[in-house]
């Protein structure tokens, strides 16, 4: 039985956007939001993250609220208070591996993997928590996780343990086990991803018991430097991205085991050299990648058809809903290099051992699938429907947009940006969420 995967790098999630509003920030106090986003913020992610009942739930760029070391646990409660919600709002069943900070100073952050736990899916580690603070290890005995993640994998809490027909800690405890964060070579250094003190990949392990499948779901969130010496395949997202995807971890081939390899990688799609580099260790066929071009067709160069694969927005003060770019990108979608590089189709995953199917860009600011007009041969429109989370969708205007030329065209985007349309948008994530079945 396939199983579903939404996948979201989620702009500095923490418990204080989403949970309880600490800080002010521009446009909370606004006259329609009273003096707390953070419950509007909060319904459009859990109505995203929920539609179509998926089995994975993957969010990067989990704030620690306090870099305190690489491997420990995240210290700010919004994993555990999204777990919450997800158990009282949409299933009980819901389960947290719990994350750890990977990068050393601001870069520092997790990544959140929830499942939906049921008698035939299991977390199998791969690695095991010791007890205590941690950090996690590959082998040893396994402890209990501290208080705050205690009802991490269930509440009230079980003592299950992994089958003996799984490939990773079988017999042990489900809830002892945890999630790899770091990684050696051959002489036993610690790898590094990009860069001194950059972020690594957090890799996590599963089992099916009923159809004897293992599930590796590897998240990525790659240093974002575009730019290198002596050219952009030296820039730290390209290394990043190649030297996570070349980790003996990924690429071992086990028999009955599917590997997903997913996150936001910083390299953009439209350029061929730097994709050609970063995703080297992906090839085709035996690699899978999500977001891409149809079979057969060349990448796009040229908008609208761009901007069926792009996955980054712009800021509220430069997105318009201009039709310059056309259905869907309009004016929103991050189509031009900046002073930092191209961050435009910068997120995606690649599936191995397992088919992909009805991959969709989420936009919530058009809508999706992308079906509003004949999408161009070389794109796909997507499959999951997706409504626009803006609070008058007409401000947008799909699939026309509004002519930048026009004499009404400043006051369409003063609507388009209030905090109760695209500003409520950008204002949960500069990024668009992927699903996909594998």
């Amino acid at each position: 039985m396939p199983k579903k995967l939404v996948y979201w790098n989620v702009q500095h999630f923490s418990a204080d956007k989403f949970f309880a509003r600490k800080r002010r920030r521009v446009g909370d106090d606004q006259e329609g939001w009273g003096g707390n986003a953070a419950f509007n913020y909060r319904r459009v992610l859990f109505d995203t993250i929920t539609a179509h009942n998926p089995d994975f739930i993957v969010i990067v760029e989990a704030r620690p609220a306090g870099n305190i070391g690489e491997g420990q646990l995240l210290p700010d409660p919004g994993t555990m208070l999204l777990l919450d919600h997800l158990r009282t709002y949409d299933d009980n069943n819901w389960a947290l591996v719990p994350p750890v900070i990977s990068g050393l100073g601001n870069a520092g952050e997790g990544i959140a993997i929830f499942y939906r736990r049921s008698p035939t899916l299991w977390f199998t580690g791969p690695w095991r928590w010791p007890g205590g603070a941690g950090p996690g290890v590959a082998a040893g005995r396994a402890g209990l996780y501290p208080a705050a993640y205690r009802y991490a994998f269930s509440q009230p809490i079980d003592n299950r343990r992994v089958p003996g027909g799984s490939r990773y800690n079988g017999g042990q405890m489900e809830r002892r086990l945890a999630a790899q964060w770091r990684y050696r070579d051959a002489f036993g250094a610690v790898r590094d991803f990009g860069g001194l003190g950059t972020r690594s990949p957090f890799r996590t392990t599963f089992f099916d018991s009923a159809a004897g499948q293992d599930f590796q779901i590897v998240a990525f969130h790659a240093a974002p430097g575009q730019w290198g010496f002596p050219g952009p395949v030296n820039a730290p997202s390209v290394v990043a991205t190649a030297a996570a995807g070349g980790l003996p971890e990924v690429q071992a081939l086990h028999a009955n085991e599917t590997t997903v390899f997913v996150g936001d990688f910083n390299v953009s799609l439209f350029d061929a050299v730097t994709t050609g580099a970063a995703y080297a260790n992906f090839p085709a066929p035996a690699w899978r990648r999500v977001i891409t071009q149809n079979a057969g067709r060349a990448m796009p160069t040229t908008y609208p058809a761009k901007g069926y694969l792009i996955t980054h927005q712009m800021g509220v003060r430069q997105a318009t809903p201009s039709d310059e770019n056309g259905y869907p990108a309009f004016g929103y979608a991050t189509t031009e290099a900046d002073w930092y590089g191209v961050y435009d189709s910068i997120d995606n995953a690649f599936v191995r051992s397992g088919a992909v199917a009805r991959a969709t860009i989420a936009n919530i600011v058009t809508g999706a699938p992308y079906n509003a007009v004949a999408a161009p041969r070389a794109v796909p429109a997507g499959h999951y429907a997706y409504p626009s989370e803006l609070n008058d969708p007409n401000t947008i205007n799909v699939p026309n947009g509004y002519d930048p030329d026009g004499i009404t065209f400043d006051d369409e985007v003063d609507d388009f940006r209030t905090i109760d349309n695209y500003g409520l948008v950008y204002g949960v994530s500069d990024h668009l969420p992927l699903v996909f079945d594998f």
